[in-house]
């Protein structure tokens, strides 16, 4: 798929694109404004837990990813603006000098133990807090792009 010049394109990196930044990438999809492309990867992808596609089932949005990607199935010479979760981008060798990097600190719930209510709060206010982020990075951050 290649994009016209007034797509813009996001990306959504974690170090294992199985919780934070398929959240991300779901909730983005589901606000996405025209002319952007959204995608998620990780350094090292792992397995979706079923509390992701559960706390985004509960606020009405499908999870779009039913697997992990890793980085060499992403356009990234077309990639806008990095949303890294943790220092992925750190990490991350093949990130395109023009893409801008905007770094978000949320506790990775799937580093949560304990009983499984405590989990499940925890992958809710992961979820609650990315909401408020791609709610703001659209009204901020791509306004004055579409």
């Amino acid at each position: 798929m290649r994009r016209t010049k007034l797509e813009k394109s996001i990306l959504f990196l974690d170090e294992d694109n199985a919780g934070l930044s398929v959240m991300a990438e779901s909730m983005a999809k589901h606000r996405s404004l025209p002319k952007i492309r959204i995608f998620s990867a990780g350094i090292r992808p792992g397995q979706i837990p079923p509390e992701v596609r559960r706390v985004l089932q509960e606020i009405g949005v499908e999870q779009s990813a039913s697997m992990t990607k890793s980085m060499d199935q992403i356009p990234t010479n077309d990639i806008d603006l990095v949303v890294s979760f943790g220092d992925a981008h750190e990490q991350c060798r093949s990130l395109p000098s023009k893409a801008k990097v905007e770094k978000w600190s949320i506790p990775n719930p799937m580093r949560t133990a304990g009983e499984s209510s405590a989990v499940l709060s925890e992958y809710r206010r992961g979820r609650d807090e990315i909401d408020k982020r791609v709610a703001a990075l659209f009204l901020d951050h791509w306004r004055h792009l579409v």
